[in-house]
């Protein structure tokens, strides 16, 4: 490979980066801003592989990204699970940001990735909590969700109980704060448990306490900032 060749590429590739951050920064605000994501997730997919495409052009080929497949065993997941009037909210509405938040855990799964992952994933747990804010979900079905279902579904869960805190219980939160299936379901938990803390008794409360206590939660770290706010809170 000639020099001028090489340069040419590394330029290629840091302009793919750019092009990468407008499309993610235009899908980002709009997978909050829209109630119909399907066009949105596109703008959010593929703003993020052209944004990491610099660190990953070499392998960018061999990534898959089969929607229609993460449609289908999403929402199939749910129904199986028993909540079927659920699955059928999610497919209307939610889909497209599983579609999206799957591909993120597939990837950029890289530490070199960590900031642009935890942006994405928060905004689609936002877009989770905008869906529960106008579509009526039932507490039983969305609770055993969270007891019963994937690492995935587990934190979207925790998105529509932060959109409505009417499907929230003292036990998700606990749960998601001492057995955690990943760093940002408990980061959501922590989230919920600081929004939710005036509405649970005392009970739930000291048990919310016990499960910081209780976990390892890095110092300097988000989560260990919203623990402590959460220790702060009064106790009922």
């Amino acid at each position: 490979m000639t020099t001028s060749l090489a340069k040419w590429l590394v330029v290629a590739k840091w302009l793919l980066g750019a092009i990468g951050l407008a499309l993610l920064v235009v899908g980002a605000v709009k997978v909050i801003a829209t109630s119909s994501d399907a066009g949105v997730i596109i703008l959010v997919i593929a703003g993020a592989l052209l944004l990491v495409s610099p660190f990953i052009l070499d392998r960018v080929e061999g990534i898959s990204v089969s929607t229609t497949s993460i449609r289908f065993w999403l929402t199939r997941e749910i129904s199986e699970l028993g909540a079927p009037k659920t699955a059928q909210i999610v497919e209307r509405t939610i889909a497209g940001a599983a579609e999206s938040y799957a591909f993120i855990h597939e990837e950029l799964a890289g530490p070199e990735h960590r900031n642009a992952r935890i942006q994405l994933q928060d905004l689609l747990v936002e877009r989770c909590a905008a869906v529960a804010r106008r579509e009526k979900f039932q507490p039983s079905e969305v609770r055993m969700l969270f007891k019963n279902g994937s690492p995935m579904i587990r934190v979207l869960v925790l998105g529509l109980m932060r959109g409505d805190p009417s499907l929230a219980d003292g036990a998700t939160i606990t749960a998601a704060i001492a057995d955690s299936r990943s760093r940002n379901e408990q980061y959501q938990g922590l989230r919920l448990a600081e929004q939710c803390w005036h509405r649970l008794s005392k009970s739930d409360q000291d048990a919310i306490r016990a499960a910081i206590n209780g976990s390892d939660i890095p110092l300097e770290s988000s989560r260990r900032l919203l623990a402590d706010a959460v220790l702060s809170l009064a106790v009922s």
